[in-house]
């Protein structure tokens, strides 16, 4: 079984990296450190044929949150004609567990998971959190 490519989107570009760590045995990654630059990797991926299966997703971020991310990440893979199978995982990473957000994720950008950061300090929960939503 090929190895998941997934991008990790987050503002604080050393929590992205410590998340990196964690999956580098699971999966290949990229991190991005805001909203604008993980649609040009994203769309950049895409158009190369070397797709992220996985998106997991900061929702606070500067100048465009994550969800705003998500909803253009969903154009760009309707404007490039991939289909209902094939769209990424998303997997929605916040310091925050208010309803707002946690709907928002899971009914507009179609989110599998949605992970509190805290939760990130138990590596073993983590994973099998991705095991279980068929990310890795």
């Amino acid at each position: 079984m090929q190895r998941p490519k997934i991008l990790i989107v987050d503002d604080d570009e050393r929590f992205a990296k410590i998340v990196a760590k964690r999956l580098e045995e699971h999966a290949d990654c990229e991190v991005s450190s805001s909203g604008e630059d993980a649609l040009l990797q994203f769309e950049h991926h895409l158009r190369e044929n070397v797709p992220f299966q996985a998106v997991l997703m900061d929702i606070e971020m500067p100048r465009m949150d994550g969800h705003q991310v998500v909803e253009r990440m969903r154009k760009i893979e309707e404007r490039n004609n991939v289909g209902p199978l094939d769209t990424f995982k998303l997997v929605m990473l916040t310091a925050h567990k208010d309803v707002k957000n946690v709907s928002k994720s899971f009914f507009r950008g179609g989110a599998e998971a949605y992970i509190p950061k805290e939760c990130l300090s138990d590596a073993k929960e983590f994973l099998l959190e991705l095991k279980n939503n068929k990310i890795l």
